[in-house]
C-alpha cells in the first residue's frame, strides 16, 4: 500500500481525521518505526543491487557513491566481468595496504578489494581499464514521508507493521497505556514473523556444513608469493 492507504488505515483504526492526527505527526511515527525495522537489520533482499562500472588505469580508489545510481551502502561480492572473470577477494585494508605501499605498489590485475571510508580499494590497483559487476546493498530512500503516493521504501510485508505502530504511539500521545502497549506488541510480533519469513533458508538451497566454496584467500595470495620469491 501507499502511505495515503495507510494514513487512512491508521485514521479508520483512530476513528479520527486530520486535524485530531495531523500528517505531520503520522509521518514523524512511520519514520520512527521504519527505522527501527531497518536497524535490526539492513540487509533485506528488498535493498539487493547489481551495478557494472569501469576502473580506470592505475587508479585504486572509487567512491561508492559514484558506482550505479550512487545508493550503494555495502558491497558483498566485486566480479572480474571481463575476459574470463574471476571474484575478487575481499581483505582488510589495512593487510592490502601493509603490501602494496611504496616501491612496492605496482599496478596489476587487481585480486583482492577492500572498504574503506566509504570507497572500494583495489590491490593491486588495475593497469588497465577493466569492467566489474558490483553486487551489494542500497539505501534505503525517504522521498515517501512527503510525497504519499508512493509506497514507503522498505519489503511491503512490513507495511501493516509500521500502521500498528503509528497506532501505538498515537494512542501513547493520548495517553491511552493499554491500547498503545497492545499495538506495540501487535508492532513487534509482525516485524518477528515477517524478518523470519524473509530470512528463511530457501529450500533449493544447499546445506554448506564444511568450509565453503574453495576460493583463493589473501593467506594463501601471501604464502604463494613466498615460495616464488627468488625464483
Amino acid at each position: 500500500m501507499n502511505v495515503g492507504e495507510l494514513f487512512s488505515f491508521v485514521r479508520d483504526t483512530l476513528d479520527v481525521d486530520n486535524e485530531d492526527l495531523p500528517d505531520s505527526i503520522i509521518e514523524a511515527h512511520l519514520k520512527d518505526g521504519f527505522q527501527r525495522i531497518y536497524n535490526l537489520d539492513r540487509r533485506y533482499p528488498f535493498y539487493e543491487v547489481t551495478y557494472s562500472f569501469n576502473t580506470v588505469s592505475q587508479q585504486r580508489t572509487y567512491a561508492l557513491s559514484s558506482i550505479g545510481s550512487g545508493d550503494l551502502r555495502e558491497v558483498t561480492s566485486i566480479v572480474d566481468s571481463t575476459d574470463l572473470g574471476g571474484r575478487l577477494v575481499l581483505v582488510s585494508f589495512g593487510d592490502a595496504e601493509n603490501v602494496w605501499s611504496g616501491s612496492s605498489d605496482t599496478a596489476s590485475e587487481p585480486e583482492f578489494f577492500a572498504v574503506w571510508d566509504e570507497s572500494i580499494h583495489f590491490f593491486p590497483k588495475p593497469d588497465e581499464v577493466k569492467s566489474y559487476t558490483v553486487r551489494g546493498y542500497r539505501k534505503p530512500t525517504f522521498s515517501w514521508v512527503q510525497d504519499h503516493t508512493l509506497e514507503i521504501d522498505i519489503d511491503d510485508v512490513f507495511h501493516y507493521a509500521l500502521g500498528y505502530y503509528a497506532i501505538s504511539r498515537a494512542y501513547q500521545r493520548q495517553e491511552d497505556t493499554e491500547l498503545s502497549v497492545l499495538y506495540k506488541q501487535s508492532f513487534d510480533e509482525a516485524v518477528a514473523l515477517a524478518r523470519q519469513n524473509i530470512k528463511a533458508i530457501p529450500s533449493y538451497a544447499p546445506l554448506v556444513l564444511n568450509g565453503g566454496y574453495p576460493r583463493r584467500t589473501f593467506k594463501g595470495w601471501m604464502q604463494d608469493l613466498g615460495r616464488n620469491l627468488g625464483q
